[in-house]
């Protein structure tokens, strides 16, 4: 058992309170209570505002449905809205480049001109300080 769970235990019954604040002063006992009496207010003051919020949002769906109800428009006109719509694929053109390794042999990689390069390639590039369009082989 972790403390929260042994604190929330010992709290959690008369009897078990009564035995763990025996040896406390009065004194001492009101400022603990004041003290939890604080922390209460907060959590209460946290939960209203949670509340506050969710009964806006509540009223704002409300509001959303009522002039959906005015404008004949429905959920499932709003589903089918989204896949009318097709999805935009990216055009990515692919070209054959041709490089050579450090070893000296001539390599050919299919790839764009966009995203990761083979280890070799990027080596050659870099050697060289050519660009990826300037290795692509005309067909």
């Amino acid at each position: 058992m972790n403390v929260f769970e042994e604190i929330h235990h010992r709290l959690s019954s008369k009897t078990r309170i009564r035995s763990l604040f025996k040896d406390v002063h009065v004194e001492d006992l009101e400022r603990i209570i004041s003290r939890i009496q604080d922390v209460l207010q907060e959590k209460v003051e946290a939960r209203n505002k949670v509340d506050e919020e969710r009964q806006a949002k509540l009223e704002s769906i409300e509001a959303v449905k009522q002039i959906m109800a005015e404008r004949g428009i429905s959920m499932d006109d709003l589903d089918n809205l989204e896949v009318a719509a097709p999805k935009r694929r990216r055009n990515v053109q692919k070209f054959t480049f041709e490089y050579q390794t450090e070893a000296g042999d001539t390599v050919q990689w299919d790839g764009s001109t966009t995203g990761r390069l083979p280890r070799d390639f990027q080596a050659y590039l870099d050697r060289t300080d050519k660009k990826r369009l300037d290795c692509v082989v005309e067909e």
